[in-house]
């Protein structure tokens, strides 16, 4: 997913370099407000937060704010040029881990990446009752379009969140088994994968709106 999380790891200082006080966060100081990179340190770890599936919006929403607000560029302004530069740098993972903690599809990902596991690149697998009623339902989409049944179109589109939601589920809780074995590894990825195969399915049914 190239999500960063393979950068070296590093233990965040617990007191600030330059005026020595304790760091409250691993980002920055809020007492003389140096800033310090984000590099080896997982998404999770950028907010402060541990790294399990299950994890309230509203919390990973506060943390992000309050982050931001001492981190984002603007802030900046009058800093060095090389402060400016990592003020980018943590902005930019900072978005990142707002944008993938909050999708419970990205946070089943990334969590498998930090687990080890392969990537959608690596292991295309997908159930074949998966790939059967994909193929079905593509089908019947096409039918009901050709013979402009918006009511048929409508169920076959209830039918395929209802997939999508289904399968979901079932990888939820295989990622709050991770790290787990090779194999909940294995089928977790496939659930993944599968997914792929629904989101296709619904933005052929609402164009314009996509599914994480």
């Amino acid at each position: 997913m190239g999500h960063g999380s393979q950068a070296p790891r590093r233990s965040p200082p617990e007191k600030c370099a330059a005026c020595q006080r304790p760091l409250d966060s691993p980002l920055f100081c809020s007492s003389c407000r140096r800033l310090y990179p984000a590099d080896g340190l997982n998404l999770f770890e950028l907010l402060g937060l541990p790294a399990t599936y299950d994890v309230d919006p509203e919390v990973v929403r506060r943390k992000y704010f309050e982050l931001a607000r001492h981190t984002h560029p603007d802030r900046a302004g009058g800093l060095s040029g090389e402060s400016q530069w990592l003020s980018l740098r943590v902005a930019a993972r900072l978005n990142e881990a707002y944008r993938v903690l909050l999708d419970p599809v990205l946070r089943a990902e990334y969590l498998l990446e930090l687990a080890g596991g392969k990537s959608a690149a690596d292991d295309r697998q997908v159930p074949q009752d998966v790939l059967v009623d994909a193929l079905e339902l593509r089908e019947q989409i096409e039918a009901a379009r050709a013979a402009q049944a918006a009511s048929r179109l409508d169920a076959l589109r209830n039918t395929v969140r209802s997939r999508y939601q289904r399968v979901l589920d079932e990888a939820a809780a295989l990622a709050r088994g991770l790290p787990g074995n090779a194999g909940t590894q294995a089928a977790l990825r496939g659930k993944l994968n599968a997914l792929r195969y629904y989101r296709k399915l619904l933005e052929q049914l609402e164009p314009g709106v996509g599914m994480a």
